[in-house]
């Protein structure tokens, strides 16, 4: 802590400096990124921590992202730290993405840059952000099959990428020539050190103009004032324990209904959570590291409160994790966590609003994160260059309820700052015609607030030796509902959709091949509601009709609602 004290307004105009600074850092990447993955989809997210020698990194400022990267970024700067603590110098930038040293899963990669004053490291910005292939053995870095986290891609320790402003040649051809998509990671990387130098700059430019203490002062000003008004809320809530429990469909590698299992206890302005209950570590590669449980445990407290506390370390003082060793919410190396960021973290944040469900239930809600992933790879045949294709468009809808408001959007909060690619730009980026990109009626889970509906997406493919794998979660467990509402739809992909060779998949199909004109149909379930049924306003499931969210027959069976008008 510092011993300086400062006027209110004082920490705010440097708290606002740091996040201003941290959304520079978000406008850099975006535009001189070179993968779409940054510049149209905008999968990364920038932030600034403070490491003061004590144990544990602090979110000071962050800029809108995806929102699951944000804490786990805080287990790779103290891994960072650990590693180069007496070995920091000006200019320096740090490379991690090991989930067992400070990351999440692999194609996930962290920049952090320590600034210094006085030769003193003081505040670390950071770049997270997801590659669009991790080297190893399965292009695009998900590996269904693996049954170890060295069969999921490279994995890197703590490394300096940029040692006193010069770019280490020899680490970057390494990375090179372990990626099949050398030319957007060479331009990506630069586009994440970018952000580093300027955000190095204008943090220099804020220590010019208040001195160290004056910028010390302030972040612990402002990380208190979240802490104290997390308190405040949290006291609000009625203490007591509350149990949460969900389940993800498999592993991947056969095993059925993996089990989340959480005990909530609210006591007085402290919430402590639980994972005992939950499965031990799973044979395929849906584990989720310590780092990562705790980033989507974030992401679940940060939903539960009001928008104007800053969002920040002091959010997390309150709230204590027991996650197992050894267990789904923290494995022990080499367990296989490339899917970790979908699944369980979905689970993981569903699991909790079940449990506080019981506590406070105008507060849950919204959260789900249940994917249909499909990666396709293969060469373009126009210009004969290696490509990785995410089919971000299938992953759409599932966004689910909340006390007041019905689902909206494509994408729930975990993924809020995620954009949406346009359909012809990933036209032109990829060879593929997209047919069909429309929600569909009845898929939402109804609720006295009802969920997004889900979305139908058709892709025909134009390169004649590509090759697709399929891993579908959400088929069999679904977006939970909240307060008595309903589940969503299900999810499920079809590959070769339309032809006698047509597959459906409803868990996984791993390297499927696909021809010329073939068509991959995504169908994105919907998201769950809240409240009963039966108190949805009759205003309301009108409206819906008359917009095709629902039909008639699914206004009946959902709500016993007959529109003679209709």
């Amino acid at each position: 802590m510092s011993d300086q004290r400062i006027d209110f307004l004082t920490a705010q105009l440097i708290a606002s400096n740091l996040d201003a600074t941290a959304q520079e850092m978000s406008a850099t990447v975006t535009r001189t990124a070179l993968s779409p993955l940054f510049n149209e989809a905008h999968d990364f997210t920038t932030g600034i921590f403070d490491f003061r020698g004590q144990r544990e990194a602090r979110l000071v400022a962050q800029a809108p992202g995806c929102t699951l990267h944000l804490y786990a970024i805080v287990g790779a700067v103290e891994a960072m730290l650990e590693r180069f603590r007496v070995n920091l110098h000006e200019g320096d930038i740090l490379l991690l993405n090991d989930p067992y040293a400070g990351g999440t899963h692999g194609p996930d990669w962290t920049l952090v840059a320590p600034v210094c004053y006085q030769g003193l490291p003081i505040l670390l910005p950071a770049v997270r952000a997801h590659m669009g292939d991790n080297g190893g053995p399965v292009a695009g870095g998900y590996n269904p099959r693996a049954e170890e986290a060295w069969q999921e891609g490279l994995r890197i320790p703590p490394i300096k990428i940029v040692e006193r402003r010069q770019v280490r040649k020899d680490v970057m051809n390494w990375l090179l020539a372990n990626n099949r998509l050398p030319q957007w990671l060479e331009g990506d990387l630069a586009a994440m050190i970018g952000a580093c130098h300027i955000a190095e700059t204008r943090i220099g430019e804020l220590f010019g103009r208040f001195g160290l203490e004056g910028v010390r002062a302030a972040i612990d000003q402002i990380i208190d004032y979240s802490e104290r008004r997390t308190r405040q809320q949290i006291a609000l809530w009625p203490d007591g324990t509350y149990v949460g429990e969900t389940w993800t469909d498999h592993d991947f590698h056969g095993k059925e209904d993996i089990k989340l299992h959480v005990q909530a206890t609210v006591s007085g302005d402290s919430l402590s959570l639980d994972f005992s209950g939950s499965d031990s570590q799973a044979h395929g590669f849906i584990n989720s590291p310590i780092t990562n449980t705790r980033s989507f445990v974030f992401a679940a407290i940060a939903s539960l409160l009001p928008s104007d506390i800053p969002i920040n370390d002091g959010l997390m003082r309150p709230v204590e994790i027991l996650a197992p060793r050894g267990s789904v919410v923290n494995p022990v190396a080499p367990a296989p966590c490339g899917h970790a960021t979908a699944i369980v973290g979905a689970e993981i944040v569903e699991a909790v609003m079940t449990a506080l469900d019981g506590a406070v239930p105008e507060l849950v809600g919204v959260n789900a994160h249940k994917l249909p992933l499909a990666y396709t790879h293969g060469r373009d045949p126009k210009s004969g260059s290696t490509y990785v294709n995410l089919n971000f468009h299938g992953y759409t809808g599932g966004a689910g309820a909340a006390y007041g408001v019905d689902g909206w959007g494509l994408y729930p909060p975990i993924m809020a700052g995620v954009i949406l690619p346009s359909i012809e730009m990933t036209e032109v980026q990829y060879p593929c015609r997209f047919l069909q990109h429309e929600i569909q009626p009845d898929t939402a889970g109804a609720g006295r607030w009802r969920g997004a509906c889900g979305v139908r997406t058709e892709i025909r493919y134009l390169d004649p030796e590509s090759r697709t794998h399929v891993m579908v979660s959400g088929y069999r467990h679904r977006i939970k509902g909240f307060a008595g509402a309903n589940e969503g739809s299900p999810s499920w992909v079809t590959l070769r959709a339309g032809t006698p060779a047509e597959v459906v998949v409803t868990d996984v199909a791993f390297d499927i091949p696909m021809g010329m004109d073939d068509v991959i149909r995504f169908e994105r379930g919907g998201g769950g509601g809240w409240g009963l049924p039966h108190t949805r306003e009759p205003a309301l499931i009108r409206d819906d009709l008359e917009n095709g969210y629902i039909t008639s027959a699914g206004a009946f069976q959902d709500y016993r609602y007959v529109d003679d008008d209709l």
